[in-house]
């Protein structure tokens, strides 16, 4: 698994309060679509945060189900982790080791909305799902990041992502 750490205040591991794990899936279908989600007035790979008493894999199953009703096998694992040292955790002055894990399905099943569970946020900001052809989606989201429709930091990190997808898995 590839590794990418954001430290631009020169963290160290015994600065954090707190450390925080989610994952996140690239769920892609046989047309070479991938499944992208719109929540809180931005685009994010669908995913969320690690449960206590959870591993990872365990996670991913049950995120990807409450987001998208998809039920995923693990066959392999996360391709990358994005470790961000973050001195203002989303401006609460909070010092958090936030790491995002991304793993990678193959599926054709189709979001199933009967099986979602969707929280608060999520049903107050109208959390929707939609496929994007996998090789526009670096221009899908750079065009979001343009128009305002994303999040610039989550737009830059998506595009990372699949720049890393794409050399890691460049011979697959």
């Amino acid at each position: 698994m590839k590794e990418i750490i954001f430290n631009d205040n020169n963290l160290k591991e015994s600065d954090f309060t707190e450390k925080v794990i989610r994952v996140k899936g690239l769920i892609i279908n046989s047309d070479n679509k991938i499944l992208i989600a719109h929540n809180n007035n931005t685009y994010q790979f669908p995913g969320g945060h690690l449960e206590e008493n959870e591993n990872m894999d365990e996670c991913i199953k049950r995120e990807i189900k409450e987001e998208t009703g998809i039920d995923v096998n693990i066959n392999e694992e996360p391709f990358l982790c994005i470790r961000n040292y973050d001195n203002n955790y989303f401006g609460t002055g909070r010092k958090v080791l936030n790491s995002i894990y991304y793993y990678r399905f193959f599926t054709d099943d189709a979001p199933n909305f009967d099986e979602t569970n969707y929280d608060e946020l999520e049903l107050e900001t109208e959390f929707n799902l939609f496929y994007v052809y996998f090789p526009n989606l670096k221009e899908f989201i750079n065009k979001s990041i343009e128009e305002n429709t994303i999040e610039e930091g989550i737009g830059r990190e998506m595009i990372k992502v699949v720049n890393e997808y794409n050399e890691i898995f460049k011979n697959n």
